[in-house]
Order: C-alpha cells, then structure tokens, then sequence
C-alpha cells in the first residue's frame, strides 16, 4: 500500500465513507495546514530577527564588501576564496554560490539590516518546511513531521545562524540539500519522471556544496538509503544480497560523486588544497580535545543555556580523566544505546548517520584559530538528522499508544517543549541586537575569550570609553597573546589619541604575528608619517600595496607621501591608481591637481596619462 494514502486513511479515520468529510475534517487534513503552522510558530519566535543590527563580521561581508556590489565581479566568485581582497585569512573557505546570494541580497537590499534579516529568517522557514515533507516521508504520520519540523526550527542553537547575516551560508546550503533529497526521493517514487528530478537533484547539491561544504555529506545519505533498502521511499524496504546492495548503492550515488569530485578539483585549483591547517597542534592534542567538543555539542543540544557567539574552551593538552576518559565515555555510552535505538529501523538508521556525518568536518580542529574550535552553527545542519530521528521517535509513540487520550499527552508534551524553545529562542534573539549587546553577552558567557574581549574593547572605544576599552584589549592579549588583531586594534586605539609610541609597538607586534596582513603595514606607516619618519613610512606603505594592490587606501596615502617627498611623478601615478578604482574620488582628484600645479607644464607633460583634475 502506497505509504502516503496509509496516511491519508489513518488522519481521517472519522470521516464519512458514504460522502465527502466534514469541513472541519477536510481542513484538519489540508496539506497546506501543518507547513503554515510550522511557519507561523517559527515566524513569532524570530518577531526580533528584522529588528536586528548587522554585526560582527556582517561589517566586512555585508557592509565594506565591493565584491557584492556588481554582477561584474561573479567570475572572481568561482576563482577566489570567500575572504579574497577582504582581509587576511587562511583559504578554507570556497563558497561560490553563497557570494552570488549575498550580490542578490545587496542588489535588493543595500546595507539595510531589515532586508538581509528577513531573507535569512525566509530561508529558515524554508528549511523548515522542506524538513517537514521530509520528516513525512521518513515517518509516514503528519503530527511527527510536525515535530520533527518545529524541533528544527525553534532549538535556540539555531538562532545564531538566523541572527547573524553571515551566517546564512549555513541556511542557503542545508536549504539546497533539503531540496536535493526531496527531489532524489522523488525521482524514486515517481519513474516516468525520474531522470528529470535526479537531474535536478544533483544540480541542487552541486549549488549547496558551492554554498557551504557541509552539504558534500549528501552522496553519503544517498548511499545509506539505496544500501539500507530504500526505508525513505519504500513501506518496506528492499531485501537484496550485499552484493546487490553495494552495486545499486554505488550506482545510485554515482552521479552526486561525480559532482563531488568536480567541486573537490575546482576547490583544490583555487584554494591550493581541500583545508590549511590554521593552528600547529600535535595530534595528541587534536584527539584529546575531540571528546570534550563533542561533549559541548551535546550539552547545547539538550540544554541550550548561556549560548554565545563566543566560547572559551581551551585545547586539551594534559590527559585526564575528567577532560578526556568521561566525556569520551559519556559518547561512547550514547553512542551504543543510540545503535540500539535504531537497529531495527532502517529509517531511523539513515537519519542517525544524516546527524552524526555534518559534525565531523567540524573536528577537524587545526583548521580553525585559536578560541574558535567550537560555534552553535556548525550543529544547524546536524540538527536535521537529530529532527528526522525525533520525528521517527514520535511516530512510533504514536503508534504504541494509539488511544485517543495517550495520543493528547504526546501531542501535549510536545507542545510544551516547542513553546519553551520558542521563548528561549525569542530571548537568545536579543543578544544579536547590535554589537554592543553581542560582545557584551559575549564576555559574560566566555570571560576569557580573546575574540570577545577584543571586539567589546573596540566597541566601547569608538563609544569613548578609553579606560575599559584598553582593560579589555590588554585581556585579550593576556588571553590570545598570539591574537594579531587584538595588538592591531589596541595600536589603532593609541593611534587615535595620538600615544604615536605605543601605536607603533602595538602595531610591530602584529606584523611579527602575522607578517601578511597588510593593515598592520599600512597603520605602521602612517604612526611613522605622523612622527616625520618619512622614508619608514614609504616603505611600510609599498609593503601594504605588495600585499594587497587592490586597495585604494594604501595609495592614497603613499601617493600623500611622495609628494610630501618632492617625488611628483610617483605621487602622481599612485593618486591615478586610486582613480582607476574610484574615478570620482574627491580628496584623489584634489591631491591629483596640486601635484599637477607643483609640477609645472613641463613635468605634467611627461607624465603617465590620466584623469584631470577638474
């Protein structure tokens, strides 16, 4: 029996034989019902998310992003790595698909906080809907998939993916992904139009790996489902020897591996290998550490308190039994009584692996930098296997107890735990108001975060709290001595108060943390230029421009100083490389016409061509 008109039978088993079902039976049955309550509920809990400033990292990705701003810049999208030309960071991030999302947002949207918040809050809905077909197809009851649905979408670890901009890589993939499996199920229970759905299925999860990395575990999930018997698209599923098994599984996953192996080539050619190791680590280190990530993981997914943008948990260098053997027994533990739990149901089998397989590109922790092995939105797309499998748990409540009244305690206590993540998540949306209210909640849950000390300094800074702003920063560096940025920041924090001698310590020990960050050049330069050091200053400003040619501003100032110089020709060609970037930029085109004047006929005659002042 088709498993979808089992269901249908079951849900209105009240209904009249002899005619059509009451009105309120019908509706009660719609299939629109249960998708507009999940988007509803999940709407109200995230009422705050337009309300919300762009923070954190929103200030380079959204707001100082040129590379969003035209369609001319698409092809630099599938041949650079997500931070090119931004800042300096290690190149493990090729996400294509998720740059040309952020050019549609900024096309429609601009800089505007309300635009980019509704988009990602309309992407969450979506993934939440997708994941209740999918759940309906994984546990055949319309109330289970309703669970599972909401589970998804009210848990307060996904607020961070909702509330921060930047964060909708994870949105966009995981929407991608769903929308791939519910088209590869498809082609499966529908044949006449099976080519037409697989082909659009592998050409959704070519997009989602292009917008987040997670997305290349699906191959695997299409794998699992053909090798455990087809439990997602079969009443029961398919009985064949190993050998039957192993082959239709390979065949079936073949085309999704044919477009791993085309994402994997097009990574390793831009990014120079699939992942750089940020931090050196032993792999003692790396594995001991392993359990008590894991451990966290868990505790925020049973019991979501006190989560943050921020977290301070340290690299586990000395074995012990508290750091090391008790959270790993504790896994271990679960780990079986999970395997017991699904063992019979191959359904519930492929869900577990759709929960356990995300989280371990994640521990792949020499990747990551220091004070940011460990955020809520690397459990976004794990949750869906979690959801799946506590849809399918629901189910079999539902079943077992199949009593009217039984059946209303399910549905009660599920309504209660929704309501309750509704109100956490509700509250946990508030502390993403603004930056302020982020790195201050930030610090409160990770005291000895170096990111979130330094980036509430920085804040209270520009607000003119001079006093704690430094108390912060210097606690960063206690914290991270090796954070660069908190040395950079505390040098632009001196800088600015014009102490020209601790700016220009802050500002050396940067470089000698990262020699590659061209800002520390840049700001170095100007703290010799305002001290009338003026060969340092040029030369701390051409080391800027080697590092990064693409940024007006290092010319700019170079240009500044070679006038200063008496060397007019090259002040000249530098304010004409800031114009071949910016052809109506005021301050260039001012500095253009005195160095033109200063030069006299002659001089500008035998210059490179360019724009005149006017």
């Amino acid at each position: 029996m088709d498993y979808r008109r089992q269901m249908t039978e079951h849900l209105a088993n009240s209904a009249s034989t002899a005619g059509s079902p009451p009105e309120s039976e019908s509706l009660r049955n719609a299939p629109w019902l249960f998708p507009l309550i999940v988007t509803l509920v999940i709407a109200a809990a995230y009422v705050r998310a337009p309300s919300l400033d762009l923070v954190f990292d929103d200030d380079i990705i959204v707001k100082a992003n040129p590379y969003i701003t035209s369609a001319h810049y698409i092809p630099s999208y599938f041949t650079q790595h997500i931070w090119s030309n931004l800042m300096q960071a290690r190149k493990n991030y090729y996400r294509p698909v998720f740059l040309l999302w952020l050019l549609g947002n900024y096309k429609d949207f601009g800089t505007d906080p309300i635009g980019w918040h509704l988009s990602s809050l309309v992407l969450h809905l979506g993934n939440a809907v997708l994941l209740y077909f999918l759940a309906l197809r994984f546990t055949r009851e319309r109330f289970s998939a309703l669970a599972a649905s909401l589970l998804f979408g009210l848990h307060p670890v996904q607020v961070e993916n909702v509330a921060w901009v930047s964060c909708s890589t994870e949105l966009l993939g995981s929407f991608l992904t769903l929308a791939a499996a519910l088209c590869y199920f498809r082609s499966l229970e529908f044949p006449a139009r099976g080519a037409l759905l697989l082909a659009a299925s592998v050409s959704l999860y070519g997009l989602a790996v292009l917008a987040k990395e997670t997305a290349i575990i699906f191959p695997v999930i299409v794998f699992l489902h053909e090798w455990l018997g087809r439990p997602v698209t079969n009443e029961a599923p398919l009985v064949r020897s190993a050998g039957a098994r192993f082959s239709g599984s390979l065949l079936a996953s073949l085309p999704f591996g044919i477009a791993t192996l085309a994402y994997l080539a097009a990574r390793i050619a831009v990014l120079g290998a699939l992942g750089t190791p940020v931090v050196s680590m032993t792999k003692k280190v790396w594995f001991e550490t392993i359990p008590s990530i894991l451990q966290i993981y868990l505790q925020h997914l049973v019991w979501p308190a006190r989560l943050s943008a921020f977290y301070d948990y340290p690299y586990i260098a000395q074995f012990s039994v508290r750091a090391v053997i008790l959270p790993a027994a504790l896994l271990a533990g679960l780990g079986i009584l999970l395997f017991i739990a699904v063992r019979k149901s191959p359904a519930a089998q492929l869900a577990a692996m759709w929960m356990v397989l995300p989280i371990l590109p994640v521990l792949d922790i020499p990747i990551f930098p220091r004070g940011e092995i460990l955020h809520d939105r690397y459990l976004y797309h794990p949750l869906i296997g979690l959801s799946l499998l506590a849809g399918l748990g629901i189910a079999a409540l539902e079943r077992r107890w199949a009593s009217r009244g039984a059946r209303w305690a399910i549905y009660s206590a599920c309504g209660s735990v929704a309501l309750a993540m509704g109100a956490a998540t509700f509250h946990q949306t508030g502390y993403w108001t603004d930056n302020f209210s982020l790195y201050t909640h930030g610090v409160e849950v990770a005291p000895r975060s170096g990111f979130a000390n330094m980036n509430l300094g920085s804040v209270l800074f520009n607000r003119g709290h001079w006093n704690e702003s430094m108390a912060l920063m210097q606690k960063a560096i206690e914290y991270a001595p090796n954070l660069y940025l908190a040395h950079y920041d505390m040098g632009l924090a001196y800088y600015q108060v014009e102490r020209f001698s601790e700016a220009e310590a802050c500002f050396k020990r940067a470089i000698a943390i990262l020699p590659e960050y061209p800002d520390s050049h840049l700001s170095l330069g100007m703290t010799y230029y305002r001290t009338h050091r003026l060969p340092e200053a040029i030369g701390e400003l051409r080391k800027a421009i080697a590092l990064d040619p693409s940024d007006a501003g290092p010319h700019f100032a170079l240009g500044v100083m070679l006038k200063d110089s008496g060397d007019l020709a090259g002040a000249r060609a530098e304010m004409l490389e800031v114009l071949k970037r910016d052809p109506q930029q005021g301050a260039a085109l001012k500095q253009l016409h005195e160095i033109e004047q200063r030069a006299g006929p002659a001089e500008s005659s035998t210059s490179p061509a360019g724009p005149k002042a006017p």
